[in-house]
């Protein structure tokens, strides 16, 4: 039977079967007694709390009880240290807590690690805003090597096959161009006794569902057809994973808004006081849910995620997704793009430019470390290139950069430079400029600012970008 990684029927994962060791192998949470389980679930409630209040479905009360399925981490997220070390940036989006979420069969499904569901929530720990975006499965990428196969080019739900949730953090990353600092894995099972735990979520469905081919919750395989009418319904665990599911009478595009729907349905019975304060729900949603989660958010993180709860708005929370039909869709898809690929979809700027899903993403992720210095720009165009400048001018506004109209330099750059015009004290945006063009700022005096007929002087910028011939814009690879 065809692995189906979310395109036409019959389509494979490319290059290599999957049928070797499993990426990991879930256990049973043990048994933890007397104070140890007491100061556990003191800890998982706050970190449910945020997770929920964030968008999340996926109980990491439940690592808190299973310490066998948190997976090691090579680090924390900046964000979380309060007072950043701006040499520790790793770029723009760094300033916010960004977690990949990924929803997979799991056990007793076909292609069971197959990512069905792929989501980025993003937090600001200083602001208390959350962000949500989510991606479509059958997107074309380059996924990177890793110590269980080579570089390879596939549909994006493959790469947690081929290297597990790190790698798929590690494609998801190149593509959005910011950095992913955890991931939070969830099988279907688990989301389902995740709803039931709290007994169920009330969702309002915007249009009448049939999908006569929803495939059966069951090894046997088969159609389950599901229907679900408009209007105010009530979900259990099984149905509301049908109607995250479901896409024959819709597309992957509006099943990735109900998925989002559904996590913000479930947050909010999960913050009603009858739910959080009640034992019993809480006690069964720690133990189903554990059993069936995979993260690398250390104990130590958990506090501090866990103290932004209370303040994040969820009302105010921007969602996206990446999809080819609305009216400014980023991506198209089709059967031919790519000789083999079956059914895909990749950026419309073309194959692996994923400029403008960057800037899209950078432009909900705010980092206010950029907005905070609010450093004067200016962009200069000495490559010899028409429009570039024009080019970089919109990606830095999309990331909230403070930058006035380009202007053409006096002379052609071989090379690119940056001009600091402050003497370092907008420390933030310099370290971000260095790394999106790649180049080390030079400390100079402030220009001399033009005078007007009217004896005004104009504003003089405080960083000043030239392009050279050398430049290549961001995001055209990954």
């Amino acid at each position: 039977m065809a692995v189906d990684t979310g395109g036409a029927k019959g389509s494979q994962v490319p290059d290599r079967p999957v049928a070797e060791e499993p990426v990991f192998v879930y256990r049973k949470p043990k048994k933890v007694r007397g104070a140890a389980i007491k100061a556990l679930r003191w800890v998982g409630l706050g970190v449910l709390a945020l997770v929920l209040v964030t968008g999340g479905w996926f109980g990491l009360r439940a690592f808190a009880a299973a310490r066998n399925i948190i997976a090691h981490s090579n680090g924390v997220a900046p964000a979380l240290a309060g007072m950043l070390d701006v040499t520790k940036l790793k770029g723009e989006g760094d300033g916010r807590v960004n977690i990949l979420v990924l929803g997979i069969g799991g056990q007793g499904h076909e292609a069971p690690d197959l990512s069905d569901t792929i989501m980025v929530m993003s937090i600001d720990p200083k602001t208390k805003d959350a962000a949500m975006l989510s991606i479509p499965r059958d997107l074309y990428v380059k996924i990177p090597a890793s110590a269980k196969s080579r570089q390879q080019y596939g549909k994006i739900n493959a790469a947690n096959v081929y290297g597990g949730p790190e790698l798929a953090a590690q494609t998801v990353s190149n593509v959005i161009g910011v950095p992913i600092h955890y991931y939070v894995l969830i099988d279907f099972s688990g989301f389902r006794q995740a709803i039931d735990a709290v007994g169920g979520v009330d969702i309002t469905v915007p249009k009448a569902i049939y999908d006569p081919d929803y495939p059966c919750d069951n090894e046997r395989g088969g159609y389950c057809p599901f229907r679900m009418a408009a209007g105010p319904q009530h979900m259990d665990g099984t149905v509301a994973l049908r109607y995250a599911r479901s896409r024959k009478s819709t597309s992957d595009f509006d099943r990735a808004a109900r998925q989002q729907q559904v996590i913000a349905a479930l947050r909010q019975k999960a913050l009603q006081l009858s739910t959080l304060t009640n034992p019993v729900k809480l006690t069964q949603l720690i133990d189903t849910v554990g059993s069936h989660l995979k993260t690398d958010i250390q104990p130590k993180e958990i506090t501090k995620l866990a103290s932004l709860a209370k303040d994040i708005d969820p009302a105010k929370t921007p969602q996206k997704v990446l999809d080819t039909d609305s009216k400014d869709a980023l991506l198209v898809g089709g059967t031919n793009i790519i000789s083999g690929a079956g059914y895909i979809e990749v950026p419309k700027l073309g194959n692996f430019n994923y400029s403008d899903i960057q800037d899209v993403v950078k432009n909900i992720f705010v980092d206010h470390y950029i907005v905070d210095e609010n450093a004067r720009l200016e962009v200069q165009n000495g490559s010899g290139m028409a429009g570039v400048a024009g080019s970089v001018v919109r990606s830095l506004q999309s990331a909230h950069y403070s930058v006035g109209a380009p202007v053409n330099a006096d002379t052609l750059y071989t090379k690119t430079v940056l001009y600091d015009y402050t003497g370092g004290k907008k420390p933030y945006t310099i370290n971000y400029l260095e790394q999106r063009f790649n180049v080390k700022a030079q400390r100079m005096t402030a220009p001399t600012p033009a005078v007007d007929a009217n004896g005004q002087a104009a504003p003089v910028p405080q960083i000043r970008i030239i392009l050279g011939s050398d430049y290549k814009a961001t995001g055209s690879s990954g």
